[in-house]
């Protein structure tokens, strides 16, 4: 039976076989997810900010926007790349970013994992499609998103120098324009680009590391963004920034973040992959993964929103830290080192199953991806305002972003608003219950000039639908505080008198809430001024 006897190239050829249909089923579901699942709804709006800033609107002026100007910026070359291809601008966004991925496997494959050995490729594409494009469910596309994805080739040329190896220019510069996008999309990310390069100087123990070309290249461009927004939008300075400072940081909830479970899965794969690798850990290729994870993690904790996308980065990276861990062939050979860490652990079959990396990143993958898959349905809004006004002038009394967006780009709609929603106000209620029980050093200033801000939003929205006269307008029915905190506001009860409610439809989430939908009177039609 000689000829059943396979040479070691047959065999790993054949035991490739299973691992390349996974990589093609992986690749199947995430393209099918595309079609299944919308597009989130700060993408979506900031898509049409962007349409709206080529348009030739200001930003912070004609366009109100809470985030840097670089959170607009980054989407406008896809809308005017879909406006010279006559195409979809939300389809664009998602072959921009498919795009963006295979670019950055590539830079990363060539810096570090084309010349080691450790790695099965189909298992390392495999690990890349769960995390990357699988895993963010409704935060495909998101910033978060893509600075997760930019971060890759920066992580890897990371790695490539904490092993010694020489690299040429052009992965170098690639990198470090990577990197340097990463912090340009949030400052704060620089986080996740410097844990592992401090990482990379204590196994080196150079500090020529510090001063890297890609390292050099990241801040360079990073400094570059700074002085352009200093110096060419000074309103967001002037006007986002104070807002910012008023209504949106104080409304963070930074102990609920450090709290949370993202955190604990977190410490939980960093431990079983140490157990599993032993000593060996400290200049393996997952300790730097997991340290661009603690890097996304402070900055997730900084944020203190506990928003999928923003935890998202964290999760990614500690999931790839913990699979890199698992599926090293040499410590998979010899079943990991357990016994470095505690020599009874090695002895307990069963514990080492149970505390095995692997196993930890598949319940951690199994139970963040059926929570970041959660999306709020709009088909039933979407439907009833077609309906009622086939592409219409489309306007909200809400504050929240979702009520909204996608809804506008589903139904073709012109967008009114300066804003995506009544945000600020919207915070500026939620931040009077919280002073209530909590009230900041300088109480009456503070609530004076929240009371401010709500003001001016109000006179904004006004001012919107005076000059719009928008076709539908929705409202979130819970927010009956806003609507009359809106309705109170000098000359808002007269414009809002134009409007009658047409119908009731359903946005379909964990929980299900009722949107009001608003038409104009027959005879008050929109207006056609941009």
């Amino acid at each position: 039976m000689s000829w059943l006897k396979l040479t070691s190239s047959e065999h790993s050829r054949f035991a490739a076989v299973p691992v390349f249909l996974i990589l093609v089923m992986l690749l199947g579901v995430s393209i099918l997810m595309r079609f299944l699942l919308p597009m989130n709804s700060d993408t979506s709006w900031l898509l049409t900010a962007s349409e709206m800033l080529v348009d030739g609107k200001r930003l912070y002026i004609d366009i109100g926007e809470t985030n840097p100007p670089a959170s607009i910026w980054i989407h406008v070359p896809v809308v005017a790349l879909a406006r010279i291809l006559d195409f979809s601008p939300d389809i664009l966004m998602v072959v921009c970013v498919f795009g963006l991925l295979i670019v950055s496997v590539v830079i990363s494959y060539l810096a570090f994992f084309r010349t080691d050995k450790r790695f099965n490729r189909f298992v390392l594409l495999s690990i890349v499609l769960a995390t990357f494009v699988i895993l963010p469910g409704v935060s495909f596309a998101q910033r978060d998103h893509i600075a997760a994805i930019l971060c890759l080739p920066f992580l890897s040329v990371t790695m490539a120098r904490a092993s010694g190896r020489m690299l040429p220019w052009p992965l170098l510069v690639s990198a470090g324009i990577c990197g340097g996008i990463v912090m340009i999309i949030k400052p704060h990310f620089a986080l996740a680009l410097e844990m592992p390069v401090l990482i990379a100087l204590l196994n080196v123990r150079s500090w020529r590391v510090l001063f890297s070309a890609e390292n050099l290249i990241a801040g360079t461009l990073m400094v570059a963004y700074v002085a352009v927004v200093v110096v060419f939008c000074r309103e967001f300075w002037a006007v986002a920034m104070p807002i910012n400072t008023l209504l949106y940081l104080p409304a963070a909830n930074r102990l609920a973040a450090l709290l949370s479970i993202y955190v604990l899965f977190f410490f939980g794969l960093f431990a079983t992959s140490w157990i599993f690798c032993g000593r060996e850990l400290r200049s393996h290729p997952s300790v730097f993964a997991f340290a661009a994870a603690a890097g996304f993690g402070i900055a997730f904790i900084l944020q203190g929103k506990l928003w999928y996308y923003h935890v998202y980065p964290m999760i990614a990276f500690a999931l790839v830290g913990g699979m890199l861990a698992m599926f090293d062939k040499k410590l998979l050979a010899i079943g990991g080192r357990p016994e470095d860490v505690s020599p009874t652990l090695a002895r307990q079959r069963w514990l080492r199953i149970l505390l095995n990396p692997g196993v930890f990143a598949a319940v951690v993958f199994s139970i963040c991806f059926s929570w970041f898959v959660r999306h709020l349905d709009h088909q039933q809004v979407a439907e009833a305002i077609v309906r009622i006004q086939p592409r219409p002038t489309l306007a909200v009394l809400s504050g929240d972003i979702s009520v909204g967006h996608p809804v506008a780009r589903m139904v073709d709609a012109r967008w009114s608003m300066t804003s995506p929603a009544l945000w600020a106000l919207s915070n500026a209620l939620l931040l009077r219950d919280l002073y209530r029980s909590d009230p900041p050093n300088d109480q009456p200033d503070t609530l004076l000039a929240i009371a401010a801000a709500e003001d001016a939003e109000l006179a904004t929205f006004l001012s919107d639908l005076r000059r719009n006269r928008p076709d539908i307008l929705l409202a979130l029915s819970s927010e009956r505080d806003l609507q009359s905190r809106v309705r109170a506001f000098p000359g808002m009860a007269a414009e809002l008198a134009h409007y009658e409610l047409a119908d009731t439809a359903a946005l379909v989430g964990r929980r299900t809430h009722l949107i009001d939908i608003f038409r104009r009177r027959p005879n008050l039609r929109s207006s056609t001024n941009p």
